[in-house]
C-alpha cells in the first residue's frame, strides 16, 4: 500500500490545487466544487456517507464489491525513459496557451468520454488557471494536423501523477499515447496513475507496475 499511497497523495494534492473548498476529515480527503464532490481515502476510512449531488469517491482500501468500478493503481519508479519515435505526421507538445487548452480539454472529455462535462463548456473540466498553477502540465498530440490524444500531469514535489490519458477513437492504434507519455514522463521522480484495463499494457511497457486497486464509487 505504500506505493499506492504515492498516487493517493498526488491525487489529493492535485484536487487541492483546484478546489475552492478542501478539507481533511481524518483519513478522508474532500474537495467540493460547484455541483460535484471529490473524495479520496488516504487510509482506511470505514463507511463514508455519500454527499448530495454528483460525486466520486476513490477507495483503495475497501474490498471489491458488485457494481463498483475497480481499477489498477500503477506506479513507475524513477529511471530513464526510452523515447518513442513519433510516427510520420505525429507531433507531441506541452499546451502553452488558453486556446490550445480548450482543444486538449475537448480531446480528453470526448475521448473517454467524461459525461459529467458534456456538453463541454470550455474551462469546466480544465480551467485556464492550470496553465499557471505550480506542478500542472497539459499535453496534446496531433496526427496529420488534427488533435488526437491528450493527458495532463501534476507534480506534487515528490511524485508526478498522470491523468486522463486518452486517444480519440479515429486515431487509436497509431502509438499516440506512448509517444505522448514518453515526452511527459520525467526520469527523476516516481509517477503514478489509475489505469483503464485497455491502457494497462501500454503503461507496463513504460515501466509502470500495479501496486493496488481502487474502488470508484460515483454518481453523476
Amino acid at each position: 500500500m505504500d506505493d499506492t499511497a504515492i498516487y493517493l497523495r498526488n491525487a489529493a494534492a492535485m484536487w487541492s490545487s483546484l478546489g475552492p473548498s478542501v478539507s481533511y476529515e481524518g483519513p478522508l480527503f474532500r474537495a467540493v466544487f460547484p455541483g460535484f464532490t471529490r473524495l479520496i481515502a488516504l487510509a482506511p476510512a470505514g463507511p463514508v456517507e455519500p454527499p448530495d449531488g454528483a460525486y466520486t469517491f476513490e477507495d483503495a482500501f475497501g474490498p471489491p464489491a458488485d457494481g463498483l468500478e475497480r481499477l489498477p493503481v500503477m506506479v513507475r519508479p524513477p529511471g530513464p525513459v526510452d523515447p518513442v519515435q513519433p510516427r510520420p505526421g505525429v507531433t507531441v507538445g506541452e499546451v502553452r496557451d488558453a486556446a490550445e487548452l480548450v482543444v486538449a480539454e475537448r480531446v480528453m472529455v470526448d475521448g473517454f468520454p467524461l459525461p459529467r462535462f458534456q456538453p463541454l463548456h470550455p474551462g469546466r473540466a480544465l480551467p485556464a488557471r492550470v496553465l499557471s498553477l505550480p506542478g500542472w502540465r497539459v499535453w496534446l498530440a496531433y496526427r496529420d494536423g488534427e488533435p488526437a490524444a491528450g493527458a495532463y500531469t501534476f507534480d506534487d514535489g515528490t511524485s508526478t501523477g498522470v491523468y486522463w490519458v486518452v486517444t480519440l477513437p479515429g486515431h487509436r492504434g497509431q502509438g499516440l499515447a506512448g509517444t505522448l507519455l514518453s515526452a511527459a514522463i520525467s526520469p527523476n521522480q516516481p509517477h503514478s496513475l489509475v489505469a483503464t484495463h485497455a491502457g494497462r499494457p501500454l503503461y507496463e511497457k513504460l515501466g509502470f507496475a500495479v501496486t493496488g486497486h481502487v474502488n470508484w464509487h460515483s454518481r453523476d
